[in-house]
């Protein structure tokens, strides 16, 4: 009677033996590069790299969630007015039928230092009377909402292209004083060149705003490369795209010109990161090239 359990007892002693023989599991290789350090009104391009096939991917940024594509790619900023301290960067990796997996990292946010511009207008170009009031306010909010959009199809994971060319007459971050009254900073660079010079688009995108004679903007585009990421281009001469079309990076979207409130020919080039206003010279792929 004996024999069943001894033969049980042989069996579990080489089970065991077999679990210890065995090669251990090997750590996850998945990590987290980014394109550069991030600061104050900067952006940089994530990519979670050699993680398991099939995983869902989420992340956080100072505990504020951002999207990730499938591939292991985002967008990271920081606005312009943000404080420097340190952030932390969470991307949580969940794979087929397994334990998560958090990835962590500590990111320092140093000090930075803007400009201040002295700039004369027109009286009424600054001092605005109730129906100019109500009209600029109708066409900030237009703006606006779309700085609100989120997801859709992304086109920013191979970096930026400057669209055009010409003098820098405005830089980003710049405190600007208009007819001696403070204003709020300059979230933009302005490119000043003459009338019908060629803009194109800086990313893949679909084009989500075609604004005609903005009181303060112009003619303006707004361009949204996925997941929160908006381009802006105002003070155009002529647009020759429209809304709802996905466009390829290096598209002529339209001229420089000087509508709205301008006081020569300029494209005014604004980008935004899921609402923080980021410096379009510093993004991935036109900072490498200044560099």
């Amino acid at each position: 009677m004996n024999a069943p359990r001894t033969l049980r007892s042989r069996l579990w002693i080489l089970i065991g033996w077999m679990v210890l023989l065995l090669p251990p599991t090997a750590a996850s290789a998945a990590s987290l590069k980014l394109s550069g350090g991030l600061q104050p009104g900067m952006a940089v391009l994530l990519h979670v790299t050699d993680f398991p096939a099939g995983s869902r991917l989420s992340g956080t940024l100072d505990r504020e969630a951002f999207p990730i594509t499938p591939q292991g790619e985002a967008i990271l900023a920081l606005d312009m007015e943000r404080q420097p301290q340190s952030v932390q960067l969470q991307v949580v990796i969940t794979p087929p039928g397994g334990k998560p997996e958090i990835l962590t990292r500590t990111l320092p946010v140093p000090k930075r230092q803007y400009k201040e511009e002295r700039i004369e207008l027109p009286k009424k170009k600054v001092d605005l009377d109730q129906p100019d009031m109500s009209r600029a306010n109708q066409e900030t909010e237009a703006i606006a909402a779309t700085y609100r959009l989120r997801d859709g199809r992304t086109g920013f994971e191979k970096g930026f292209r400057q669209p055009a060319s010409g003098r820098f007459s405005g830089v980003f971050g710049s405190r600007r004083i208009l007819n001696g009254q403070p204003r709020k900073p300059h979230n933009g660079v302005d490119i000043a060149a003459p009338s019908g010079t060629p803009v194109t688009t800086i990313a893949p995108g679909t084009v989500v705003l075609a604004g005609r004679d903005y009181f303060f903007t112009g003619n303006t585009l707004v361009i949204h490369h996925g997941h929160g990421v908006i381009s802006l281009y105002a003070h155009l001469e002529r647009m020759q795209v429209r809304e709802g079309e996905w466009l390829e990076a290096g598209t002529p979207i339209g001229t420089i010109g000087m509508t709205g409130r301008a006081t020569g020919p300029h494209l005014h080039w604004g980008v935004l990161v899921r609402g923080a206003r980021v410096d379009p010279m510093a993004l991935p792929g036109i900072r490498q090239k200044a560099d």
